[in-house]
């Protein structure tokens, strides 16, 4: 794991994992893993308000200490391990409506260096959305209208020049 990984997102991915291993004979594990799992989701997607994150830790309470058996017991670790260590990512998504690894779909945008952009046309070529336009040789632009948000343009642009913000 590195900067371009998104802390709330993994957070995500363990509770989707741990609610798919869940036996679900025990409320507490199987209802509380699936609400911290809502929750955290909509926190993804621009949708987290930041009494969620005193809910998140009160549900990881109630399913750690209620739960009949190791799963369960465990499954708020993962959520509060990055509330704990990467709470600025958090805040990130919730009041700024930004994902500061540029993983969230929902709240990113992609831009065009024009520094870095040459114009080459390997981006506007491999847009599926047609979401990008400029001249060969001059500095492309991105719609943000009709993008996406595929990524495939930030794939395919050799230059480094697309970024997600």
């Amino acid at each position: 794991m590195d900067k371009k990984t998104c802390m709330v997102d993994v957070g995500k991915y363990f509770l989707a994992f741990l609610l798919d291993e869940s036996c679900g004979k025990c409320t507490p594990c199987r209802l509380g893993i699936d609400r911290m799992l809502e929750i955290v989701t909509g926190i993804t997607e621009g949708r987290g308000r930041r009494e969620q994150i005193d809910l998140l830790k009160e549900l990881a309470d109630t399913v750690s200490s209620a739960s009949l058996c190791g799963l369960g017991k465990t499954a708020p670790n993962p959520v509060l391990s990055t509330l704990r260590y990467f709470s600025e990512e958090y805040e990130a998504h919730i009041y700024e409506k930004r994902c500061p690894a540029g993983v969230c779909q929902a709240l990113i945008t992609y831009e065009i260096d024009g520094e870095k952009c040459n114009g080459c046309g390997v981006c506007l070529r491999a847009c599926p959305h047609e979401a990008i336009t400029g001249e060969k040789k001059q500095v492309h632009a991105i719609d943000k209208q009709l993008c996406q948000k595929c990524g495939i343009c930030r794939v395919e642009c050799k230059f480094d020049a697309i970024h997600a913000i």
